[in-house]
């Protein structure tokens, strides 16, 4: 009778797929692009298991920078954690593909480990935090005699250097007239703003909204403070509605400048707003529109730079 085999032990400990990724060790980078802000984080652990993080773009770094900047960026604080580096994990496949191309980074597929994941967002979430601090968005709008088309034009800047933000568009307002527009440029700034930072709405950072129209910003705050308005023509109060219900929870304080007086913020937002409105009336095509926008964009960023 043969004798029974018994199974020997494995070669290896056996270590649960969750536990192997749990323990890996390494750099994690992440990395979060939006159109005119980039955002960073590289974060691992010292032998003593004590956490290491690097945020940026610093200051003094491009804030929206090409692949090759960012590439360097990010070498830099790896290069600066003091640490050896085994292997770096990415937050994504671009972010990966992006450090292959541009770096010697000893990149990996494999997944990152998910508490270092998680702490890498959080220290994007903190450059978050400090981009929002100090937004400036300047608002204005341009209105041709005898016509109801309203040119509306926003920019916003940023106290950490980053590009500036525009946008330009039209509205009509049959009965509104020149003030329906300013009030539309600020709802629509201010939700493109909110839409682009969200944490404004959780009254994190504080944001400055300029406007060189003083009929507008009074009727926004007897609005605000649930003045009688039905003297008032429809199309602002309604905007001005949308404007409260957008603000809610964030932290903004509405401000007042002089029109066409050197004002750099003022004057882009006018530049935006009487394109707008011209290109419409003209009915320019959507390239050659988009092309105009483009050169008030590369100015604005000269413009906020020296700010």
């Amino acid at each position: 009778m043969s004798a029974v085999p018994v199974p020997m032990a494995p070669a290896h400990r056996f270590i649960p797929a969750v536990q192997s990724v749990t323990e890996r060790l390494g750099v994690t980078v992440a990395v979060d692009r939006q159109p005119n802000l980039c955002r960073w984080a590289v974060h691992t652990t010292d032998t003593a298991g004590r956490d290491i993080m690097v945020t940026g773009p610093s200051r003094g770094d491009a804030a929206n920078p090409s692949n090759r900047e960012l590439a360097a960026q990010i070498t830099t604080a790896v290069d600066s954690l003091g640490v050896e580096v085994g292997q770096v994990f990415t937050s994504d496949w671009p972010t990966a593909t992006l450090l292959r191309a541009k770096t010697a980074l000893p990149v990996t597929d494999l997944s990152a480990p998910p508490a270092s994941l998680v702490k890498a967002r959080n220290g994007i979430a903190a450059v978050e935090r400090r981009a929002v601090s100090g937004l400036v968005l300047a608002c204005d709008a341009s209105r041709g005699k005898g016509r109801s088309i309203n040119g509306c034009g926003w920019v916003l800047a940023y106290a950490n250097g980053a590009d500036p933000v525009v946008g330009a568009y039209t509205t009509v307002s049959e009965h509104g007239g020149i003030r329906a527009g300013e009030l539309a440029a600020i709802r629509r700034g201010l939700q493109a703003t909110l839409n682009l930072h969200p944490v404004l709405r959780d009254g994190t950072g504080s944001l400055t909204v300029l406007s060189d129209s003083k009929s507008a910003l009074d009727l926004l705050a007897r609005v605000t403070a649930d003045e009688d308005v039905s003297g008032e023509d429809g199309d602002s109060v309604q905007e001005c509605r949308r404007i409260l219900g957008s603000a809610r929870g964030a932290d903004i304080r509405f401000e007042w400048v002089r029109g066409h007086d050197g004002h750099p913020l003022n004057e882009i937002a006018d530049r935006l707003a009487v394109l707008a409105r011209r290109n419409r009336e003209m009915g320019v095509d959507d390239i050659t529109g988009h092309r105009m926008l483009a050169g008030v964009r590369e100015d604005a960023k000269v413009i906020c730079a020296a700010l």
